[in-house]
């Protein structure tokens, strides 16, 4: 890994995932110990801005641990160094150019999409989270004890806000799924596009909407169809430069 000289040198771009490590954070603990990952939220860059400036114009779409879905720039954690630790990851489709370029295009478009606008009250928020991550728990817990509850059915029209069980990871993988479907639906990609976008190791070829919708940061770590482009850990940035597997890092620091 080589060491760069500052943030402003990251360069990212569009449909990129970010991966999060928080610091001092209780629910980002319970997570990361959970899943045995080093990181414990995902990002999707949805708008890269002026590429001069580095991130300091990129917008990302954020999949909050209250199911809202917002936008909102990226150095807000890149800035906070004693809170977060990121890790930048590229997906590696390996189509022509200009059909990558689209790819990526319907990937933010999916995202932004889904954006909604953060009304009510603080408490509201925080009650909401609470039931979220609750549930989220519960379903861990019965899947790890081999008594899963059924799979909810759902039609691909479903939003992700509205599935309580939806994780951060999940919303990225859900947008990258349903970009390759409008890509095979307007007849400028085949059915292998579903292989290059589902980032989970023995993902199942034609997925649930459910199963996509609760993706875990850790599948996204693990994936190869991502690769390694940078990870920033107390503010320091390193190029790892598309190595297959996650750069070392303690399981649950």
């Amino acid at each position: 890994m080589k060491g760069l000289g500052g943030l402003q040198r990251c360069r990212l771009e569009a449909a990129d995932v970010l991966l999060v490590h928080t610091k001092r954070s209780l629910w980002g603990w319970l997570i990361r110990a959970g899943t045995r990952c080093y990181w414990n939220h995902a990002l999707l860059v949805c708008r890269t801005g002026d590429t001069d400036e580095g991130y300091r114009s990129t917008l990302v779409v954020d999949a909050k641990s209250d199911g809202t879905i917002v936008i909102r720039p990226v150095r807000g954690y890149l800035d906070n160094p004693g809170k977060y630790d990121i890790a930048v990851k590229r997906l590696q489709a390996g189509l022509p150019e200009a059909a990558g370029l689209r790819l990526r295009s319907h990937i933010c478009d999916v995202a932004v999409n889904e954006v909604g606008v953060e009304v009510g009250l603080p408490l509201a928020g925080s009650f909401d989270r609470i039931i979220r991550q609750f549930t989220l728990i519960l379903r861990f817990i019965r899947r790890k004890m081999g008594r899963a509850a059924r799979q909810p059915v759902l039609s691909w029209s479903a939003r992700p806000a509205d599935v309580k069980a939806f994780t951060c990871g999940g919303f990225v993988q859900w947008c990258y799924y349903q970009a390759a479907r409008r890509m095979v639906a307007e007849g400028s990609g085949d059915g292998s596009l579903f292989d290059a976008v589902l980032l989970g190791p023995g993902a199942r070829a034609r997925p649930t909407p459910f199963e996509l919708l609760t993706t875990t940061p850790a599948v996204l770590t693990e994936s190869a169809g991502l690769s390694w482009r940078y990870v920033i850990r107390d503010g320091v940035i390193e190029e790892v430069g598309g190595l297959a597997d996650s750069p070392a890092c303690p399981a649950n620091a």
